[in-house]
């Protein structure tokens, strides 16, 4: 179980040390030269980047992370733990979905909060043994306009096929911090 966290813990390391944005610099235009840049604005415009890394409190509890493959599309991976699974009292859950999003659909004055819905995968490892199925995931999002911040709710019909099948749910309140 040590291994499965320190992997994923490297690999979300990993995507966050390769992530900054590269941008062309305007003097190097046309001389084949690129400068890696990562901004971050604290007013004006939003500060968010295209991924969030932050927690995720509900059931179960665990890390986040997000990676925006549209405007109305995204990638979600959460590495979380549940210590009423189980013979021995823990479990160590990992779901990964592609979420759609339907952006400008819930505004309140001026605030824009992102309905979405998913499809993807979870893995269940406990002290007895390990399940693998689907899940469908839909909540609310909403992303600070001056500060690089993300809150989130979100609600998940858990479907588990392997070793058995079985149904379940899970939810919680996430927060991210955008780069």
């Amino acid at each position: 179980m040590k291994r499965i966290a320190i992997s994923i813990l490297a690999i979300i390391t990993a995507a966050f040390v390769a992530s900054p944005a590269a941008a062309a610099d305007p003097d190097a235009a046309g001389k084949g030269k690129s400068t890696p840049s990562v901004a971050i604005r604290l007013s004006g415009k939003p500060a968010d980047g295209p991924m969030g890394i932050g927690v995720f409190l509900g059931q179960p509890s665990g890390i986040t992370f997000e990676m925006d493959l549209s405007p109305a599309t995204w990638v979600d991976i959460k590495a979380a733990w549940d210590f009423s699974e189980g013979k021995g009292g823990y479990s160590l859950l990992l779901q990964g979905n592609f979420e759609y999003a339907f952006p400008g659909t819930l505004v309140v004055e001026t605030e824009s909060f992102t309905p979405f819905v998913g499809a993807g995968a979870i893995v269940n490892v406990y002290d007895g043994g390990a399940s693998f199925g689907a899940r469908v995931p839909a909540g609310v999002s909403y992303r600070f306009r001056n500060v690089p911040f993300e809150l989130f709710i979100e609600a998940g019909l858990d479907i588990y096929l392997l070793p058995g099948f079985g149904i379940g749910g899970s939810g919680g309140l996430g927060g991210r911090y955008r780069f």
